[in-house]
């Protein structure tokens, strides 16, 4: 039979190893980068988990107090504490309530009805609901927290904690079809066996996948900082230019602008470079929060930045800069009593007229952002390409339309 060739008690003398070891690892995670939150609840579902296992093993001892009811409750919490540690991990609301629930119900049916503490198969059929239930809400929560943060291994866990809890509730239908005996102070049978055996290698794999979540966490943020400019929060250029000429390469359209705030030095001057950079963070959080879908925005550097518009030709591009400079202009910074007044220049270039060539766009664009300044500022210039030769002597001569503030330069 199966169960004389695997030991319950050695299975979990191994699995009270590698939990502890694990444990180890998570404390460690968690003591170098306090924002992996998630790595503390793992690591104390861990060691209580290791404390359970310890306990199991000791039950041919006797003491079924502390082997058995004490070491149930200890299960409970490992899966409770490991539930907690998913749900910090997502950023989802962590409530005391269900971390106690299994632990409070286990204990209780355990103190107070006999029928639980003097038959095996009951208690086998209660542990086995609570493990089950824990199990499954973290598969969820794994699987749900895949439309915000798409790790590669959260499919894989979400996937292999889903099959332990349904794995795991056989065991109640087990018990009663098959009730087990009672054996050197714990269950006895070919069923328990191969369940005890599916049990450690999910502690292993459960640990791995924490552990891997976390690596995986961490590069994510690294490159997420990678792409992102320190002050303002949105894109820098690198990721810009990286996600602009994707799209160039696949054949998209869509219309260049470069922005430039007015007069920045003078900000800086009069006001200080504190308040330079809080009247950078409010024009970048103007724009950002107009962008529609599928725009992308950044800074350039300094007080230069950019927009790239791919479902915009270049007269839908030119209406919606010359919003985007209204409400720049009507932005009301306040710093130490002093309202500081905000202005930007606007200059267009569009894939149809110039090409899918990122550089000779941004060239036209810039181009068009000097004609603006020319023109005096706080303006939007599209930026066309001259005909002939006669056009050359014109090239600066800037016709305004007076009705919208957009200009034409070319």
């Amino acid at each position: 039979m199966i169960e004389d060739f695997i030991s319950i008690s050695t299975l979990m003398i191994c699995t009270f190893l590698s939990t502890t070891v694990v444990g180890i690892f998570m404390l460690q995670v968690w003591l170098t980068d306090r924002r992996h939150a998630a790595a503390g609840y793992w690591c104390l579902s861990m060691w209580v988990g290791s404390l359970c296992t310890l306990l199991f093993a000791l039950r041919p001892i006797g003491f079924p107090l502390i082997t058995v009811g004490l070491g149930n409750a200890l299960a409970a919490f490992g899966y409770a504490f490991m539930w907690a540690g998913f749900r910090v991990f997502d950023r989802r609301p962590l409530y005391l309530s269900v971390v106690l629930a299994g632990p409070v119900l286990w204990s209780a049916a355990y103190l107070l009805l006999p029928p639980v503490a003097n038959d095996i198969n009951n208690r086998v059929i209660l542990s086995s609901v609570i493990i089950a239930a824990y199990s499954i809400w973290i598969g969820l929560d794994i699987w749900a927290g895949r439309q915000q943060e798409r790790l590669p291994t959260r499919s894989i866990a979400a996937i292999f904690f889903l099959s332990h809890g349904t794995i795991y509730s056989l065991r109640i239908p087990m018990a009663v079809l098959a009730p087990v005996e009672l054996g050197h102070g714990t269950a006895y049978s070919t069923w328990f066996a191969l369940f005890s055996l599916e049990l450690f290698a999910h502690t292993i794999l459960a640990a791995v996948a924490m552990l891997v979540l976390i690596k995986e966490r961490g590069e994510a943020l690294y490159r997420q900082a990678s792409r992102t400019d320190t002050l303002t929060g949105i894109a820098n250029r690198g990721s810009f230019l990286e996600d602009v000429q994707a799209h160039l390469a696949s054949g998209g359209q869509g219309t260049l602008m470069i922005f430039d705030l007015d007069r920045f030095k003078a900000i800086n001057d009069t006001h200080g470079h504190v308040a330079g950079d809080v009247v950078l963070k409010r024009f970048s959080e103007q724009i950002s929060s107009s962008l529609e879908d599928g725009m992308l925005f950044c800074r350039f550097g300094g007080e230069e930045f950019a927009l790239f518009a791919p479902r915009h030709d270049i007269d839908q591009a030119a209406d919606f800069a010359e919003r985007l400079r209204c409400a720049v202009a009507a932005l009301s910074i306040s710093r130490e009593g002093h309202e500081i007044g905000v202005s930007v220049s606007i200059g267009l270039a569009d894939v149809a007229t110039f090409g899918s060539d990122f550089d000779r766009l941004q060239s036209a664009a810039d181009k068009a952002l000097y004609a603006a300044k020319e023109a005096g500022r706080n303006c939007v210039m599209r930026w066309t390409p001259s005909v002939g030769l006669a056009d050359v002597a014109e090239r600066m001569r800037l016709s305004s339309n007076p009705a919208t503030g957009i200009s034409v330069a070319g």
